[in-house]
């Protein structure tokens, strides 16, 4: 077992919201990573949290006292890429993406680049984020560092990360659950179990005996009911709600 399948299984297993970070914090350790920080970036209505509630280990605390103090947030572009799309980036590459984004063009780029190298000199110099948008549009991101530079920026490492904070994100959310469990149709549930247990889309469609655009069509049905948009979060939402029980949970990895 991977150590990305280990730490998945950790965190479905978790007891605590605490604990499940704990396990987060030591898989992004693996690559060099020794903070992070997750935190709600928006208004949760749905759990009935605000925005900013989370978690965070070991950032400097001159630093957070500086970042609150100034409203750092309003030139930070890699906080600022965090609420403009969902995804996963390297925060070297936060500048060229958000200049990418129609309402960021044409800001002054000087802004950002004081932020980040301010942030360096506070020994945040380097690190990855994620953002993760819900089923009810409210936005989570998580943010890791490091206190030097690494120029080579791992792509496989970038993916590992997003994926397992996806898990985290799920788990997170799933301390706070009380509504019903989606219906998923014998199909969906059929899916979601060769998935767990490692099968691709074509593995799947060979399986079951239908096509791949049709096993594709029940993910997309799968990720509307569960609020999610990758394989990984909603098979570990699906085990954690009972709604499938496969005999391990294996890595689902995004062809």
């Amino acid at each position: 077992m991977t150590k990305l399948q280990s730490a998945a299984e950790a965190i479905l297993n978790a007891q605590a919201q605490e604990e499940a970070f704990g396990v987060y914090c030591d898989f992004v350790g693996h690559y060099g990573y020794d903070k992070a920080v997750f935190s709600l970036m928006t208004d949760h209505p749905s759990i009935g949290e605000k925005a900013l509630h989370g978690f965070l280990t070991v950032y400097p605390d001159d630093w957070m006292k500086y970042y609150r103090q100034y409203d750092c947030h309003e030139v930070d572009p890699v906080f600022q890429l965090i609420i403009s799309r969902p995804g996963a980036f390297f925060w070297a590459q936060a500048i060229s993406k958000l200049s990418e984004t129609p309402r960021f063009q044409g800001r002054i780029r000087g802004e950002w680049q004081r932020l980040l190298q301010e942030a360096a000199d506070a020994g945040v110099s380097d690190g990855i984020s994620v953002s993760i948008v819900n089923a009810s549009g409210e936005i989570a991101g998580f943010g890791i560092s490091r206190a030097q530079p690494d120029d080579e920026h791992n792509i496989k490492s970038l993916a590992d990360i997003f994926l397992l904070s996806s898990v985290f994100h799920d788990k997170y959310l799933g301390f706070y659950e009380t509504g019903a469990a989606p219906h998923l149709t014998e199909r969906e549930r059929e899916v979601l179990s060769w998935s767990a247990s490692g099968k691709t889309d074509w593995e799947i469609s060979e399986i079951i005996g239908i096509s791949r655009t049709t096993v594709r069509f029940h993910w997309n049905n799968i990720f509307q009911k569960m609020g999610t948009n990758n394989k990984m979060a909603a098979t570990v939402n699906a085990v954690r709600r009972k709604l499938i029980i496969p005999d391990t949970l294996q890595s689902i990895m995004t062809e």
